[in-house]
Formats: C-alpha cells, sequence, structure tokens
C-alpha cells in the first residue's frame, strides 16, 4: 500500500467504475415508463372562446403557459439559508423559486431544533417566506424515536412511563398546533427501524397515540412516515423493507391517520436497478398512501453515473400512479450534508444531475402550448398536471386567466367583450 496522503486529486486515482442494470438507452423499462407518464400525469386542457353574445368566437389565438407542476418537486435547506443575505444564499433562493415547488426545513422543526428558543424566530421567518412564494412545506419531524435524536431532558425520563409519554405528547401538540395551516405534509416519525428507544420503552401502541396527537394538532397535514435503505443500497435490504412494511400495516390495520410514506433515498456505492425501485413502489403501494421521495441524494465522486442515475431514478418515480412527490436533501455542494449534492458544485457550475434534472422537470414534462380556436370556439390541448396561464386574444383584445388541470381535465372559458 502507498500513502499519497493529499498530494494526489482522488480523480487522478484508479477506481472501479460503477454502474447499474438498466443503465442502457435502449432498457425495456423506459418505454414503459414513459407510456405510464402520458396516462397519469397528464391531462385534456379545454379553452372555448365567445363572444358577448355568447357565440363561439373562431381563430382567436391562444397561448398557455405551465407556471407549476401539481407534482411536488422540492429541497431541504435550513432557515438560516433561506433568510440569508450572503450571495450564495440569495442565489439559492433564486433556484428554490425557479426549480421547485416544495420545501423541507433540514433541521430546524427537529424536536431539540424546535425547542432551541434562539432559533424559533429564524425559523417562523423561514417559514413565511415560504408560504409568501407559495411553496409547500413538507414538515420534518415530529418523532425521531431514538435517544439521541430526543432533547436532552427526554432520556431522562425513561424509568418514568407517565412523564415520559406526556413529555412526547406535548410536544407533538406544542409543534403542531404552532404550525397549524402551514404544512401540506408533515412526518410524524422518522426511522422506526434503528430509532425506537421510545417505543421500547413505551410499547409500539405509542406510535398510535402519537399520530393521533398529530391529527389533532394539525387537522388539515397529510400526516406521514419516513425511513431509509428502502429504494437504496440495490433494493437489497429486506429486513429494513419488511420492518417498514409491518409498521405500517400495523400503524393502518390500527387505526393510525397515515397518509403518506417516506422513502428517504440516499444512494451511494449500491445503485438501485429501475426495475427493483419499480418493484419495491409497487409492494409499498399496497396500502393506498401516498408515497413520497423524501430525502434523495447520489454520492459518488462520478458525475456522469450521478446524472444518469438520477434521470433514471426520477423517471421511475414520476411514473409510478401512487408516488406524489420527490424532495433532494439539498442541492447545492456549498450546504450539503455529504458535500455531493445532486444539482450544482460550489461554484453553482451545473452538474450532469443538475442538468437531468432540469431537462424532465423543466422541459420534457412541461407543457407550453399555443395555437387558435376551431370553429367550435375551442382550443384543445394535453399537458401535465398542475398550474396554467391562459392568454386568449382576439380583434385587439387580449385577457388572461389562469387554469389549473388536474387529472380529470380543465375547462376554460373566456368571453371577449
Amino acid at each position: 500500500m502507498i500513502n499519497y496522503q493529499s498530494s494526489v486529486p482522488l480523480g487522478k486515482l484508479p477506481m472501479t467504475r460503477h454502474t447499474y442494470a438498466g443503465r442502457e438507452p435502449d432498457a425495456p423499462w423506459r418505454q414503459a415508463a414513459d407510456e405510464r407518464i402520458e396516462k397519469i400525469r397528464k391531462g385534456d386542457l379545454t379553452v372555448s372562446v365567445v363572444d358577448a353574445a355568447g357565440k363561439p368566437i373562431e381563430g382567436a389565438a391562444v397561448k398557455i403557459a405551465m407556471r407549476r407542476h401539481a407534482f411536488h418537486f422540492g429541497t431541504a435547506v435550513s432557515a438560516r439559508n433561506i433568510m440569508g443575505e450572503s450571495p450564495d444564499e440569495q442565489t439559492m433562493r433564486k433556484h428554490i423559486l425557479e426549480l421547485f415547488n416544495e420545501v423541507t426545513l433540514e433541521n430546524d422543526l427537529k424536536w431539540p431544533g424546535w425547542e432551541t428558543e434562539a432559533n424559533r424566530p429564524i425559523t417562523m421567518q423561514a417559514l413565511k417566506w415560504i408560504q409568501d412564494h407559495g411553496l409547500r412545506l413538507h414538515g420534518h419531524v415530529l418523532v425521531w424515536p431514538g435517544w439521541k435524536r430526543l432533547p436532552a431532558d427526554v432520556p431522562k425520563l425513561r424509568d418514568d412511563k407517565e412523564k415520559l409519554a406526556a413529555r412526547v405528547l406535548d410536544h407533538i401538540h406544542d409543534e403542531g398546533e404552532a404550525l397549524r395551516g402551514i404544512p401540506e405534509e408533515f412526518d410524524v416519525i422518522n426511522e422506526p427501524y434503528t430509532n425506537h428507544d421510545l417505543m421500547d420503552v413505551l410499547g409500539k401502541e405509542a406510535m398510535l397515540d402519537w399520530f393521533q396527537a398529530a391529527r389533532e394538532a394539525l387537522p388539515e397535514t397529510q400526516l406521514f412516515i419516513n425511513d431509509f435503505s428502502i429504494l437504496s443500497g440495490g433494493g437489497k435490504d429486506t429486513k429494513h423493507q419488511d420492518h417498514y412494511y409491518n409498521t405500517i400495516r400495523y400503524l393502518l390495520d390500527n387505526g393510525a391517520p397515515l397518509q403518506g410514506i417516506g422513502l428517504q433515498s440516499h444512494f451511494s456505492g449500491s445503485l438501485t436497478p429501475p426495475e427493483r425501485v419499480l418493484e419495491i413502489l409497487d409492494r409499498f403501494a399496497q396500502f393506498g398512501a401516498a408515497l413520497h421521495v423524501t430525502e434523495y441524494d447520489v454520492n459518488t465522486p462520478d458525475e456522469e453515473l450521478a446524472g444518469d442515475f438520477t434521470r433514471d431514478f426520477l423517471t421511475c418515480i414520476f411514473s409510478h400512479p401512487a408516488t406524489k412527490g420527490f424532495i433532494m436533501w439539498g442541492f447545492w455542494d456549498g450546504r450539503h450534508w455529504k458535500g455531493n449534492a445532486p444539482l450544482f458544485r460550489k461554484d453553482w457550475s451545473l452538474k450532469p444531475a443538475g442538468q437531468a434534472y432540469m431537462d424532465l422537470v423543466l422541459n420534457k414534462w412541461w407543457t407550453n402550448a399555443e395555437g387558435k380556436t376551431d370553429p367550435s370556439g375551442r382550443f384543445l390541448t394535453r399537458g401535465f398536471l398542475g398550474e396554467y396561464e391562459v392568454e386568449i386574444s382576439v380583434g385587439g383584445k387580449t385577457k388572461t386567466v389562469n387554469a389549473t388541470l388536474g387529472k380529470g381535465g380543465a375547462a376554460v372559458e373566456a368571453k371577449m367583450d
């Protein structure tokens, strides 16, 4: 063995070239995925134009511009970065608004962060910024049930079950009621496979109490469970997958108001083949709850590999009928827990994975259309589900209306006076 210390850049050393099954351009899963996307992620949009008397106008110019996806595309970010004024933080905010429609606060809403008095004001400021800019909030997390993940006083209650149970429920009510009306989704429990100290003391039935308390505190929020090593690791961690499946089954069978299943998706050396990703999604879709990738990243020095995998993994997720969203755990190397974020290098240059994300989310899966109304006064197109701005022009007059395209389609009528 030779110790080069720091004299040789990592990229200059020989390394095993990793890949994954299904990466090939002609891999058979691709066509099936594209067909599912066309079917489940798009709808018919009809624009009808009439005159003041209600008669159809032929030849009216129609422009349809997509403004926001119905599917959730998001990122984790800290409250301090959202509210910061450094050049990098300003750039972060710009990209958040350009690239995402959902945000999760990285640590600020976790129990210890929430109860840190100095952190509360900036957290609330960041939440207001999120609301003011029309972004969805995925809350993370009310109970991470390992001693190391809890405020320092909580493990000291382990010998008093009654006080321990009350402390957890009081926290859920405190945070939930303070945030009521803000988060669209909230992780109630995080990583129960490896973090189960609270359940070891209180029993697994305590999880039912936590979900019920979350429902009381957050009546309009979708409640999630969240765990790792379900889609990642080559899809081979069957013990972890089985535990997660059985935990969800137990919660639902006992009346927990669980509506979403979080799949963290931190990838490194072993990249899960797309067909295996789809198999696992099929298994967890059986519960009828929304599936949501909550913490995506891919930690490999091979940027080309990361780009291809991001393209293919995201395609799998978007193509599955049970999935609702895709959140990456940070998008810039300068503020990322692994220093290897999916989209941007530290100097804000775009990585191949960032280009793949933009090519899909803002191009291939984005709809802009234009044309003229037919003799019946109608213009028809098919677009990706989401929010649209429709501009109609005729006789020197222009009218703009907004439309929401859902699975059942949308019809817009414009009366041109």
